[in-house]
C-alpha cells in the first residue's frame, strides 16, 4: 500500500469515527433520552404544551444556524481551517451537553437554553465535517464513503445506547402515584454526562487523522473573517444562480430534511404518548433499529454510486411517504416496530445519499460554502416542520394527525428533486456525468 493510500484510509477512519462519536448526541439527546426527559420531567407529563416547547427549542437552534451557516462555510473555505471550526463546534456541543445534567424538573428555560446551545454546535459542526468528504472521495466512491460514515454513526448510537441503557431503564414516573421518581431523574441526568464523554473521546481520531487540503491563509481577526465570509456569501448567492441545479437540490433538501428532523426530534415522544412504549422497551427499540440501519445505510451508499444520487434520493423519499402514512394509521405494537425499523433505515439512507450528492455537485473550491447553504436550507425546513408538528399535536391532541402533516414536505421534496438535471449539475461543478461511469 502506498503512503498516500495509507494516509487516505486513516483519514476515512477518522471521518467515520467522528460520525460514531456525534451520533451519541443525535440518538440520546435529540431522540431517546433528553427529548423524553424534557417532555416528562422538565415540562411535566400533563402539561399541554410539552410538544410545542420541545419543537420551539429545536426550531430556535435552527434559526441561529440559518443566519450563521453560510458565513461559517465561507470562512472555512477562505481560511483553509475546517478542522479548527469542527473542533470549536465539538467543544461547544460537549460542554453544553454535559451541563444538561444541571437541568432539574421544572427548569424549562435552562433546559431549552442548554439544548439550543448544544444543538447549534452539533449542527454547525456538520458544515465543516461534511466538507471533508470531498477531500476523501472521488466521484465514483463518494456515495459509499458517505454511507460508511452514516453506518458507523448508527454503530456509535448503538454503543452509546448500550452504555446508557442501565441509566434509562427506570421509568421517570412512579406508576402507583403518578409522581416523578427522584432516583430515575438522577439516572437520566447522568446519561447526559455519559453522552458528553462519549462524544469527546471518540471524536479525537478525527482531529488526529483528518488533514486540511488547499491553501491556508495566515490567521486574522474574527472581524476580518466575518467580513470575508459575508462577501463570499454574496458571491455564492451569485454562484447558486449559475449552478441552478444545485439551487434546486438545496430547495428540495429544505423540505425533506425538515420532515426527517421532525421525525427524529419527536420519535421518542411519539412512541411514549401514542403507543405507550415504556423507557426500557424504547431503548431496546432503538438498539434493534440501529443494528438494522447499519447495513441498510451502507448499502444505500453503494446504490447511490450505482444509480446516481438523484434516483437514489427519489427512491428513499417515496419510502418516507409510505412510512409516514403507515405510522399515522397503524395501532399495533408490531406495526410500531416495522415503522421504527423503516425510519431508522430511511433516516440514514436519505441523509447519506443527499450528502454525497451535494458533495458531487458542489464546486470543489467552495464546497464548505455550498454546504453552508445546504445546512441553512435544512434548518429552514426544520423551522417549518418542528413547530408545525408540535402545534398540531398540542392543539389537536393527536400526534397521528401531526405525522400526516409532515407527508406534504416529502412530496414537495420529491417533486423538486425530479426537476434536478443531474448531468448538468455535475458538469457545472466540473465533475463527470453519472452516465459516463455507470
Amino acid at each position: 500500500m502506498s503512503r498516500l493510500g495509507a494516509v487516505r484510509r486513516r483519514e476515512i477512519v477518522g471521518f467515520c469515527l467522528f460520525d460514531f462519536a456525534n451520533s451519541s448526541f443525535t440518538t440520546l439527546i435529540s431522540t431517546v433520552a433528553f427529548a423524553r426527559y424534557f417532555r416528562t420531567a422538565v415540562v411535566g407529563p400533563d402539561a399541554p404544551n410539552g410538544e410545542f416547547l420541545w419543537g420551539l427549542a429545536a426550531a430556535t437552534s435552527h434559526v441561529v444556524l440559518v443566519l450563521a451557516s453560510p458565513v461559517l462555510g465561507a470562512v472555512a473555505d477562505y481560511s483553509g481551517r475546517k478542522k479548527r471550526g469542527l473542533l470549536l463546534t465539538t467543544v461547544q456541543t460537549v460542554v453544553a451537553c454535559a451541563l444538561l445534567f444541571t437541568v432539574t424538573p421544572g427548569n424549562v428555560a435552562l433546559g431549552m437554553i442548554l439544548f439550543i446551545t448544544a444543538a447549534i454546535g452539533f449542527e454547525a459542526g456538520y458544515i465543516f465535517y461534511n466538507a471533508f468528504l470531498a477531500d476523501l472521495s472521488t466521484p465514483s466512491t463518494v456515495g459509499r464513503i458517505s454511507g460508511w460514515s452514516w453506518g458507523t454513526g448508527f454503530v456509535g448510537g448503538l454503543c452509546a445506547l448500550l452504555v446508557c441503557k442501565p441509566l434509562l431503564s427506570r421509568p421517570l414516573i412512579v406508576a402507583s402515584t403518578g409522581a416523578l421518581d427522584p432516583t430515575a431523574v438522577f439516572h437520566w441526568r447522568l446519561s447526559f454526562l455519559v453522552v458528553a464523554g462519549f462524544f469527546a473521546v471518540f471524536s479525537i481520531p478525527a482531529f488526529l487523522f483528518l488533514r486540511e487540503r488547499g491553501p491556508r491563509r495566515e490567521p486574522r481577526s474574527l472581524r476580518h473573517y466575518i467580513g470575508v465570509g459575508l462577501r463570499r456569501v454574496t458571491d455564492t448567492a451569485i454562484h447558486l444562480r449559475r449552478n441552478r441545479e444545485v439551487g434546486k437540490f438545496v430547495l428540495a433538501y429544505l423540505f425533506f430534511f425538515g420532515g426527517i428532523e421532525a421525525v427524529i426530534k419527536f420519535s421518542a415522544i411519539y412512541a411514549d404518548v401514542t403507543f405507550g412504549i415504556g423507557p426500557g422497551e424504547l431503548v431496546t427499540v432503538f438498539i434493534v433499529t440501529n443494528i438494522i440501519a447499519v447495513p441498510g445505510t451502507i448499502f444505500a451508499g453503494y446504490v447511490a454510486d450505482w444509480l446516481g444520487g438523484k434516483r437514489a434520493i427519489a427512491l428513499t423519499l417515496v419510502a418516507w411517504i409510505a412510512l409516514l402514512s403507515w405510522g399515522a394509521l397503524t395501532t399495533s405494537r408490531t406495526g410500531f416496530w416495522i415503522l421504527a425499523g423503516g425510519i431508522a433505515i430511511g433516516m440514514g439512507s436519505t441523509q447519506a445519499i443527499a450528502r454525497s450528492f451535494m458533495t458531487r455537485i458542489s464546486p470543489r473550491e467552495r464546497v464548505s460554502e455550498f454546504f453552508g447553504y445546504y445546512v441553512q436550507a435544512g434548518r429552514l425546513g426544520s423551522i417549518l416542520a418542528l413547530p408545525l408538528f408540535g402545534w398540531v399535536a398540542s392543539s389537536s391532541g393527536s400526534q397521528r394527525l401531526a405525522v400526516l402533516w409532515l407527508i406534504p414536505m416529502f412530496v414537495i421534496g420529491l417533486c423538486v428533486v425530479g426537476l434536478v438535471n443531474e448531468d448538468r449539475a455535475l458538469r457545472d461543478a466540473g465533475g463527470t456525468p453519472h452516465a459516463a461511469h455507470d
